[in-house]
């Protein structure tokens, strides 16, 4: 696997790639040369962009509501045929970052070299994540059907889109069957997907002064989605072409998830390995909460894949996600700079990155960010250059001895924290995943 991700890890990378992407895409026809320069000066940053989490990718994707279009995913590998021809390079060996004083004193070439030690390129990276930014959001197309009274007649519009592509052939068929979605582990239908994609044409996420435009009374960081004023309309053809998305993501990655079930039974070991847990914060938001300092590496891209498809149906298909949005925290534990990078395959990440940003009906209110280690302090003071002031209210820096203030800003106190989370106290002895055990 909004979205994963990431070796870089999906869900510890911060949200840097993605907001580069985003300017060299916004101002690529007149400013192109000129952040390419930027870019070579700024080498020493540049692997940080990598390091990037899915999750991160998430919030600022939410939060820069463009007129980019949601097409079809068509170049995803499956994490079962990762090979030097699909990710772009030979893994040459780890030869740099092997402690904390090579990690702060890094030259430009060490940097753009280790893009071959993690077994792909610079150019390939960037070219796939510029792919991801450009299905990041969806648009309004000429000739979109809408539906003028609601999700009822809404629902009714979409099924009727996903009958046709399924009539088209065998395979079609096969694929529009959404075999491979978990949703009878996680208590769903057909229908609430179809859901979820609606919701997500219909919410307006863009900005006030860093919060939606209408936090019906939320005063948390971040607010909540914000809806048009019933009855909505709704532009079914968006959320249909993001829905096709997700079915053609699916199908490419279906090596992984077909065979053994894809349930909660088949993923738990995975979800202890990257210690995440799912709770509902004081504004009704779902919290996805990630413990670095608690990840461990000893799993395959293939389980890592399934474990991030599962939690990424498990949010989208909650209703408050879907209503009220999403929030991200995560504890980077002051990790070092190979260990953050080596968690997973890179192609592994980008698969996952394209998931929860251009594929699921995600949207994100803020990321909260505890226990930066120094170079990832240094690397967005760098790129805070380049950040508007919608993109950098996304992101929740929380400083050291601040912890429980911040938290209580974000989520609302201890009362909607989990035990034993970044050492800050914590209530909440059972989270959402719990009741699936």
């Amino acid at each position: 696997m909004m979205e994963q991700d990431l070796a870089v890890t999906p869900q510890n990378r911060l949200p840097f790639l993605l907001i580069l992407s985003l300017l060299v895409v916004k101002y690529e026809t007149n400013y192109r040369r000129r952040l390419t320069q930027r870019m070579r000066s700024l080498q020493p940053i540049v692997l940080w962009f990598h390091a990037c989490s899915c999750i991160r990718h998430i919030a600022l994707g939410a939060a820069d509501e463009s007129t980019l279009e949601s097409t079809a995913v068509t170049n995803t590998c499956s994490t079962s045929e990762l090979s030097s021809s699909c990710n772009g390079g030979e893994d040459t060996g780890r030869v740099i970052l092997d402690n904390d004083d090579s990690e702060e004193n890094l030259s430009s070439w060490e940097f753009m070299n280790a893009f071959k030690q993690l077994g792909s390129s610079w150019s390939h990276v960037i070219s796939e994540y510029v792919s991801v930014v450009n299905n990041a959001d969806g648009k309004e197309l000429r000739g979109d059907i809408y539906a003028e009274n609601g999700l009822e007649e809404g629902l009714k519009l979409i099924k009727q889109l996903v009958t046709e592509a399924a009539e088209i052939s065998s395979e079609n068929e096969l694929i529009w069957s959404f075999r491979t979605s978990p949703l009878s582990d996680l208590g769903k239908t057909v229908d609430d997907l179809l859901l979820a994609f609606l919701r997500w044409s219909i919410v307006d996420n863009q900005l006030t002064n860093g919060h939606s435009r209408d936090d019906n009374g939320c005063s948390l960081i971040g607010g909540i989605n914000h809806f048009p004023p019933k009855p909505h309309k709704i532009n079914v053809s968006k959320a249909f072409r993001r829905l096709t998305s997700y079915t053609q993501w699916m199908e490419s990655v279906s090596q992984d998830l077909l065979g053994e079930p894809l349930t909660y039974r088949s993923i738990s070991p995975s979800l202890s390995t990257f210690s995440i847990h799912v709770t509902h914060d004081d504004c009704g938001r779902l919290v996805w909460w990630l413990n670095l300092g608690k990840t461990q590496k000893f799993q395959s891209a293939s389980e890592t894949t399934r474990m991030f498809v599962w939690v990424a149906h498990l949010l989208f298909l909650d209703n408050a996600a879907q209503t009220k949005g999403l929030v991200v925290i995560d504890d980077m534990s002051e990790i070092g700079f190979w260990d953050y990078m080596t968690l997973l395959p890179l192609n592994v990440g980008i698969s996952v990155d394209r998931f929860l940003i251009s594929v699921t009906p995600l949207k994100a209110k803020n990321v909260a960010l505890m226990h930066r280690p120094k170079w990832a302090e240094i690397a967005y003071g760098l790129l805070s250059w380049f950040l508007t002031e919608r993109m950098k209210s996304r992101v929740t820096m929380v400083e050291k001895g601040e912890e429980e203030a911040a938290l209580n800003n974000v989520v609302g106190g201890s009362a909607f924290i989990p035990v034993g989370f970044g050492a800050v106290k914590g209530e909440i002895e059972k989270d959402i995943i719990s009741q699936y055990r």
